[in-house]
């Protein structure tokens, strides 16, 4: 990759603005505020626990250094533009022009800096907005995943998982992995397959291909940490397991991304959640020029995946919040069904294991095909990251990267890109692909929250993890595009980053209320994505804006979950939207409430704004799609590039468009065809010879 110059450094006076800044989000509650906080939850034997949850804030709990470093690791371009702004607030001129006031921000008053910042939630500018949500976002998740037992105690959580020592634990045998390791004068190999990443498209191919003679290897980015190292703490999973520390977005700010980035790539962390491509989109596909997915051929795929992983309904109990996601649906005659896990055919009860699954139930690639592919004699690499293709004569014939600075030369007869939708389409282009494709179709699935209160405990981090989903918002536009409703596991992390936030006080109210709130996520469909680019440091950036069209699929869900919230029981309901209060249920009217109805129009009215509420996704799709020739896709039907011979892509980046439902079993399935057109193609070629 070509030397860049070395990124820019936050000057002290910057990163007094940045302490600033997060300190008036989450600061100690001092005075009457303090009081009244602790006189609001006491119940007599907790008020020291309140105490001290109240006065902690990110400057006393050493959390403001935390965030300075997540913030100083952006892209250089990113650094540089915040850096600006920090800039401009850290003079009087500045700080009258953002936010009113001649001083410096940093020596305000928390009076006077929660004035300025709450301006920002509501200016009319976009970037000041996405800016403000980006700095309390980074601010809340950072505080609330550190291991802090003030605050844990206070909000009644348990942190890691109480029986990640139990004999769910201490009774399992584990695969074992072996790397291969790069010698500082480094390394050159020899395979027959090499293949780029290790989750549900590269783990797949890996097992099918070892399966049929092939000596493979496999290479990931991120690191293997065995069950025994998976501590199921916030900020060690997210620090080890996930993109960008979990703080990465799109370019702009305005869209929080979860991606997995460590051994078994997505499949690692993800929420179990097996299902099958609609037959509609199944029929989009093939109608598109890809017949194989209406196949039986296709099916078959899905079938052997299926068996593998022992993806089943049969074995769930649904938690609370997925109980009364069904309750709701059936009291409004919404439809609604199960979600199948790949569990193995058993019951999974692990409300932690997006933080990775430590009782190894949940049959991820370490558990299930990586395994497979180990016992075929396939070889690893981990911490090592993939530069490019070597290509010859227009044939991929290998792969160069570096494992901890050492240089490794891979030679291959084929080359095989797993590497996700975000860095796949990076590793075509950084090897001088040029297929207008590639790159392009970022889909994203892009998710908003609706929220609410109830009187029972919900608890939504223990139990299954999303077992139940409703469909009524599937078809918002009459051409398949709209939304999934479902409900995401939420440690404190998570809620926090996702609560609106109007004070600080106010936010650590809600904190609170953790155990009581119920959250759902309106997954959408998306018709019109984004694209991945290049930095100049050659690595990916994610450029995507919120089409008109896909906020009508997230609006029709937002109004039917917060029905369905109203229809379970929920006494106060609310959405991320900043210029939209919570509304208090009248339970003997419910949804047929004028004054919900009233409240659910504003709710449509003030619409989806980036910057104005939490946008997220955790799903990635579609950057180097399969296409029935180079001007419809990035790759052909067999998965093999359009460009380069011997060069294939296996990965949820092939998918021509948004699955609609969450991609790993269409990711797995999809590799698993990809394999059987390789193995067919050198069948074919060894017969002639």
């Amino acid at each position: 990759m070509t030397p860049i110059a070395p990124k820019p450094r936050f000057t002290d006076e910057q990163i007094k603005v940045i302490v600033a800044i997060i300190d008036t989000y989450i600061p100690e509650l001092t005075g009457k505020e303090l009081d009244d906080f602790v006189r609001e939850y006491s119940n007599g034997t907790n008020d020291e626990d309140l105490v001290a949850f109240a006065k902690a804030g990110v400057v006393n709990q050493k959390v403001a250094d935390i965030v300075v470093e997540k913030l100083q690791s952006l892209p250089s371009e990113k650094v540089e533009e915040l850096g600006m702004v920090f800039k401009v607030l850290s003079s009087k001129v500045g700080t009258l022009a953002l936010g009113g006031t001649y001083a410096e921000f940093a020596s305000l008053s928390r009076e006077q800096r929660t004035k300025i910042v709450t301006s920002w939630h509501h200016s009319m500018v976009t970037k000041i907005r996405i800016f403000a949500r980006a700095m309390l976002s980074l601010a809340a998740l950072t505080f609330y995943t550190q291991p802090n037992e003030i605050v844990h105690r206070a909000i009644g959580y348990p942190g890691p998982d109480p029986e990640m020592h139990s004999e769910r634990f201490t009774a399992k045998v584990f695969p074992q992995y072996d790397f291969i390791q790069v010698p500082p004068q480094g390394l050159e190999l020899t395979y027959d397959v090499v293949i780029v990443g290790s989750g549900a498209g590269g783990g797949v191919m890996a097992a099918e291909l070892s399966m049929a003679g092939k000596r493979v290897l496999v290479i990931e980015k991120g690191h293997h940490y065995h069950q025994s190292e998976l501590s199921l703490a916030q900020a060690d999973a997210f620090n080890k397991l996930y993109e960008s520390r979990g703080a990465l977005s799109s370019t702009d700010g305005a869209i929080t991304i979860l991606a997995g980035a460590t051994w078994g790539g997505g499949t690692t962390v993800n929420w179990c959640a097996s299902l099958q491509l609609p037959y509609f989109v199944r029929e989009e596909w093939a109608k598109g020029g890809l017949p194989h997915f209406t196949s039986p051929a296709y099916q078959q795929s899905i079938d052997a995946i299926t068996a593998r992983l022992g993806i089943s309904d049969k074995y769930l109990e649904h938690n609370t919040p997925n109980r009364l996601l069904l309750e709701g649906c059936h009291k409004l005659g919404y439809p609604a069904k199960n979600i199948p896990q790949n569990t193995a055919y058993q019951k999974h009860s692990c409300g932690w294991c997006g933080f990775g699954c430590r009782f190894g139930e949940k049959q991820g690639t370490m558990m299930s095909f990586l395994q497979d592919a180990k016992d075929n004699g396939t070889h690893f690499m981990h911490d090592t990251f993939v530069e490019r293709v070597l290509i010859s004569k227009g044939k991929a014939v290998g792969v160069v990267g570096h494992q901890n600075g050492h240089k490794v030369v891979v030679k291959a007869n084929k080359v095989v890109v797993s590497a996700g939708s975000i860095h796949s389409p990076a590793v075509l282009k950084r090897s001088g692909l040029k297929n207008k494709h590639i790159g392009q179709h970022l889909f994203l699935h892009p998710v908003v929250y609706a929220f609410g209160k109830f009187d029972e405990k919900i608890d939504t981090y223990q139990g299954s993890i999303m077992t139940a989903l409703t469909t009524v918002a599937e078809n918002t536009d009459g051409n398949g595009y709209g939304s999934k409703i479902e409900v995401p596991s939420h440690h404190p992390g998570l809620n926090a980053t996702f609560l609106k936030w109007r004070s600080a006080v106010d936010h650590k109210r809600s904190m609170m209320d953790l155990n009581h709130i119920m959250p759902l996520i309106v997954l959408s469909r998306d018709r019109d994505g984004g694209s991945v680019e290049l930095g100049a440091d050659g690595l990916p950036r994610m450029n995507y804006t919120l089409s008109k069209h896909d906020v009508l699929s997230l609006e029709d869900g937002l109004e039917r979950s917060l029905c369905i919230l109203v229809a379970a029981g929920a006494n106060t309901v609310w959405t991320t939207q900043i210029d939209v209060d919570s509304f208090k249920v009248n339970k003997e009217l419910g949804v047929t409430d004028p004054a919900f109805k009233a409240w659910l129009a504003q709710v449509k009215r003030t619409s989806i704004k980036a910057g104005s509420m939490c946008i997220g996704s955790a799903h990635q799709m579609g950057t180097c799609r399969m296409g029935s020739s180079p001007k419809s896709g990035a790759i052909k039907p067999t998965g093999e590039t359009w460009e380069v011979k011997d060069l294939y892509v296996a990965d949820a980046s092939a998918f021509p468009t948004a699955s609609g439902v969450n991609p790993m079993l269409t990711t797995y399935s999809m590799s698993h065809s990809i394999a059987q057109f390789i193995k067919k193609t050198d069948n074919t070629v060894n017969a002639k010879l």
